[in-house]
Protein backbone atom coordinates (compact mmCIF):
# COMPACT_ATOMS: atom_id res chain seq x y z
CA UNK A 1 0.00 0.00 0.00
CA UNK A 2 2.72 2.30 0.94
CA UNK A 3 4.72 1.60 -2.33
CA UNK A 4 1.50 2.74 -3.93
CA UNK A 5 1.14 5.74 -2.47
CA UNK A 6 5.25 6.62 -3.31
CA UNK A 7 3.98 6.13 -6.96
CA UNK A 8 0.92 8.01 -7.37
CA UNK A 9 2.42 10.93 -5.60
CA UNK A 10 6.25 11.02 -5.02
CA UNK A 11 6.67 11.97 -8.99
CA UNK A 12 6.73 15.09 -11.04
CA UNK A 13 3.64 14.82 -12.21
CA UNK A 14 2.47 15.34 -8.74
CA UNK A 15 5.26 17.61 -8.10
CA UNK A 16 3.70 19.83 -11.14
CA UNK A 17 0.23 19.51 -10.20
CA UNK A 18 1.03 20.66 -6.36
CA UNK A 19 2.99 23.83 -7.99
CA UNK A 20 0.39 25.00 -10.04
CA UNK A 21 -1.90 24.28 -6.97
CA UNK A 22 -0.27 26.62 -4.94
CA UNK A 23 -0.53 29.34 -8.13
CA UNK A 24 -3.96 28.43 -7.96
CA UNK A 25 -4.78 28.40 -4.36
CA UNK A 26 -3.31 31.44 -4.13
CA UNK A 27 -5.06 32.92 -7.01
CA UNK A 28 -8.15 31.72 -5.42
CA UNK A 29 -7.24 33.12 -2.06
CA UNK A 30 -7.25 36.48 -3.44
CA UNK A 31 -10.15 36.47 -4.99
CA UNK A 32 -11.96 34.98 -1.84
CA UNK A 33 -11.04 38.00 0.19
CA UNK A 34 -12.40 40.10 -2.18
CA UNK A 35 -15.06 38.34 -2.82
CA UNK A 36 -15.68 38.31 0.94
CA UNK A 37 -14.97 42.39 1.16
CA UNK A 38 -17.70 42.62 -1.28
CA UNK A 39 -19.83 41.48 1.65
CA UNK A 40 -20.65 37.96 0.41
CA UNK A 41 -21.44 35.08 2.70
CA UNK A 42 -18.24 32.90 3.48
CA UNK A 43 -18.92 29.43 1.84
CA UNK A 44 -20.50 31.42 -1.52
CA UNK A 45 -17.38 33.52 -1.78
CA UNK A 46 -15.81 30.49 -1.44
CA UNK A 47 -16.93 28.20 -4.11
CA UNK A 48 -17.27 31.44 -6.29
CA UNK A 49 -13.26 32.34 -5.72
CA UNK A 50 -12.75 28.38 -6.41
CA UNK A 51 -14.58 28.46 -9.95
CA UNK A 52 -13.04 31.71 -11.55
CA UNK A 53 -9.32 30.31 -10.53
CA UNK A 54 -10.29 27.49 -12.49
CA UNK A 55 -9.38 28.81 -16.20
CA UNK A 56 -5.63 29.55 -15.00
CA UNK A 57 -5.29 26.44 -13.73
CA UNK A 58 -7.05 24.22 -16.69
CA UNK A 59 -4.36 25.87 -18.95
CA UNK A 60 -1.43 25.45 -16.54
CA UNK A 61 -2.40 22.17 -15.52
CA UNK A 62 -3.24 21.26 -19.38
CA UNK A 63 -0.24 22.07 -20.47
CA UNK A 64 2.26 21.46 -17.77
CA UNK A 65 1.25 18.69 -15.51
CA UNK A 66 -0.01 16.71 -18.08
CA UNK A 67 1.02 17.81 -21.22
CA UNK A 68 -2.39 16.91 -23.28
CA UNK A 69 -3.64 19.71 -25.88
CA UNK A 70 -6.73 21.86 -24.88
CA UNK A 71 -10.04 20.47 -26.57
CA UNK A 72 -13.54 21.87 -25.19
CA UNK A 73 -14.12 18.32 -24.35
CA UNK A 74 -11.52 18.38 -21.58
CA UNK A 75 -12.41 21.87 -20.63
CA UNK A 76 -15.79 21.19 -19.68
CA UNK A 77 -14.91 17.64 -18.08
CA UNK A 78 -11.83 19.58 -15.66
CA UNK A 79 -14.41 21.18 -13.79
CA UNK A 80 -15.80 17.75 -12.63
CA UNK A 81 -12.40 17.31 -11.15
CA UNK A 82 -13.16 20.02 -8.72
CA UNK A 83 -16.14 18.92 -7.36
CA UNK A 84 -14.85 16.91 -4.71
CA UNK A 85 -12.36 19.35 -3.71
CA UNK A 86 -15.12 22.11 -3.77
CA UNK A 87 -17.41 20.45 -1.36
CA UNK A 88 -14.61 19.24 1.10
CA UNK A 89 -13.14 23.15 1.02
CA UNK A 90 -16.99 24.44 1.45
CA UNK A 91 -17.96 21.88 4.59
CA UNK A 92 -13.92 22.65 6.37
CA UNK A 93 -14.81 26.84 5.67
CA UNK A 94 -18.28 26.69 7.33
CA UNK A 95 -17.36 24.09 10.11
CA UNK A 96 -14.42 25.98 11.20
CA UNK A 97 -15.39 29.35 10.65
CA UNK A 98 -19.11 29.03 11.89
CA UNK A 99 -18.64 26.29 14.31
CA UNK A 100 -15.02 26.63 15.74
CA UNK A 101 -14.95 30.74 15.21
CA UNK A 102 -11.58 30.50 12.78
CA UNK A 103 -11.12 33.33 10.89
CA UNK A 104 -12.47 33.34 7.44
CA UNK A 105 -8.48 34.06 5.98
CA UNK A 106 -7.53 31.38 7.63
CA UNK A 107 -10.54 28.18 7.17
CA UNK A 108 -10.08 28.37 3.36
CA UNK A 109 -6.31 27.20 4.26
CA UNK A 110 -6.97 24.70 6.43
CA UNK A 111 -8.68 22.98 3.81
CA UNK A 112 -5.60 22.64 1.23
CA UNK A 113 -3.66 19.54 2.40
CA UNK A 114 -6.66 17.70 2.52
CA UNK A 115 -8.68 18.64 -1.06
CA UNK A 116 -4.94 18.46 -3.21
CA UNK A 117 -4.28 14.71 -3.42
CA UNK A 118 -8.17 14.40 -3.98
CA UNK A 119 -8.20 16.92 -6.63
CA UNK A 120 -4.86 15.32 -8.02
CA UNK A 121 -6.47 11.72 -8.17
CA UNK A 122 -9.83 12.87 -9.86
CA UNK A 123 -8.04 15.25 -12.34
CA UNK A 124 -5.78 12.98 -13.89
CA UNK A 125 -8.83 10.15 -14.10
CA UNK A 126 -10.82 12.76 -16.37
CA UNK A 127 -7.91 14.08 -18.12
CA UNK A 128 -7.06 10.26 -18.91
CA UNK A 129 -11.03 9.57 -19.91
CA UNK A 130 -11.23 12.85 -22.55
CA UNK A 131 -8.71 11.49 -24.74
CA UNK A 132 -6.78 13.91 -25.04
CA UNK A 133 -3.82 13.95 -27.84
CA UNK A 134 -0.39 14.07 -26.51
CA UNK A 135 1.46 17.44 -27.21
Amino acid sequence: MLKKIKEKFLNRQFLTFGIIGVINTGVALILNKFILMLGAEVGLASIISDVLAFIPSYFMNMTFTYKKKYSWKSFFAFPVSYIPGWIITFFIVEILSRGFGVPERWAKMVAVPIYVPVNYLVMSFIVKKTNSQDR
